[in-house]
């Protein structure tokens, strides 16, 4: 628990006496006070100052203090802050009102100081218990989200085909994909959704037979089909999810093949049809997958690639996210060059390792 200094107590009371005597007694136990002397003044008070506990006369002129407790209690920033009321009126109706209100507790004038002392200890302890617990739950659930994304990377990575680099691919498109959700206007909190969703665009290839996923050569019209499946199959596999990360998926592995001109699979969506996240990740796969190296194909070039998006705007992809594209295309840029040291760093690290693996089993053959 805190130390008392740093517990913020408000004294709301028109009395000035009736303050002197509270802001007395609890600034002799070592809280911080702060006092007003009108409903409105408390209310101003609290818009620029945080408190961890409210005393609050209920019979004052211009506002009674149960007003300022319905007051209090609709904003989000006071809403939990605990109030006890300061009262002479005890009658039923009164007190009712003021718990009505969301009066936590009552004192009744005039009062002993012990009274008011365990009351507002009483009160401070649980409010401390109180925001313990919140922030325990608030670690819990930043915990789960935290698995669940780690488990969607896992899986995308898996469903792409076992590899490093794919693997790779899964992290790059979500970091596209995050990109240009941001350039597009959307919020941080819904592009941070998006890019882990993206990671899961792929998640319907776990149902593709492996030895189609992992040809090297060019796939029949029969295996093209088949491959094609994973689109809806994907979405078929997170439809009953309720989880805002898995209803994301959802739309990302079903739409990411949809293409603008209605042309795509795998129900032929054209123009708006499509949500902004198939859209979206749509065209972070098809720049990440042509500018790097596959197992079945060479990086193309920037130009090449940026030629094909270019030529794709109205067809494949939405014209106006091709345009904010290009319009910051240094920024996708960036992350390319700098996914691209990293494999090339790696790369360099395995042929040392392999050079200095050799020439240690050269020298234990003399």
């Amino acid at each position: 628990m805190k130390r008392k200094e740093n517990y913020n107590i408000l004294i709301v009371d028109d009395m000035k006496e009736n303050v002197k005597i509270v802001n007395s007694i609890l600034q002799s136990q070592g809280y911080r006070t702060t006092i007003a002397f009108s409903g409105i003044n408390a209310l101003k008070i609290v818009e620029k100052e945080s408190f961890d506990l409210i005393l609050l006369d209920i019979n004052m002129p211009e506002m009674s203090g149960i007003t300022v407790c319905r007051y209090l209690k609709v904003e989000p920033k006071t809403a939990s802050i605990p109030v006890i009321f300061l009262t002479a009126d005890d009658d039923r109706e009164t007190l009712t009102k003021a718990y009505k209100a969301g009066g936590t507790d009552y004192i009744k004038k005039p009062f002993y100081k012990e009274e008011l002392v365990a009351r507002v200890s009483t009160r401070i302890s649980l409010r401390n218990e109180e925001k313990n617990l919140q922030r325990t739950i608030a670690q819990r659930t930043q915990e789960i989200y935290r698995t669940q994304i780690e488990l969607m990377y896992i899986l995308g990575s898996v469903a792409e085909g076992h590899s490093k680099e794919t693997t790779l691919h899964v992290q790059r498109v979500s970091q596209f994909s995050y990109l240009l959700a941001k350039l597009s206007g959307m919020s941080a909190e819904e592009a941070s959704l998006l890019k882990n969703a993206a990671s899961l665009h792929d998640i319907g290839k776990i149902a593709v037979p492996s030895h189609i996923l992992h040809k090297d050569g060019a796939l029949t019209n029969a295996e093209f089909k088949e491959i094609k499946k994973h689109a809806a199959l994907g979405s078929a596999m997170l439809e009953n999810s309720s989880l805002p990360l898995f209803k994301a998926a959802k739309i990302v592995a079903g739409e990411h093949h949809e293409k603008y001109d209605g042309t795509g699979y795998p129900k032929g969506l054209k123009g708006e049809e499509i949500h902004i996240y198939g859209r979206i990740v749509a065209l972070a796969d098809v720049f990440d997958a042509l500018m790097f190296k596959r197992s079945y194909k060479e990086g193309w070039s920037t130009e090449e690639t940026l030629e094909y998006i270019k030529s794709m705007s109205g067809k494949q992809f939405d014209p106006a996210l091709i345009t904010i594209f290009f319009d910051n295309i240094d920024a996708f840029l960036e992350i390319y060059n700098i996914n691209k040291q990293q494999i090339d760093l790696q790369n360099k690290n395995k042929m040392k390792t392999k050079s200095i693996s050799f020439v240690s089993r050269f020298f234990k053959k003399l």
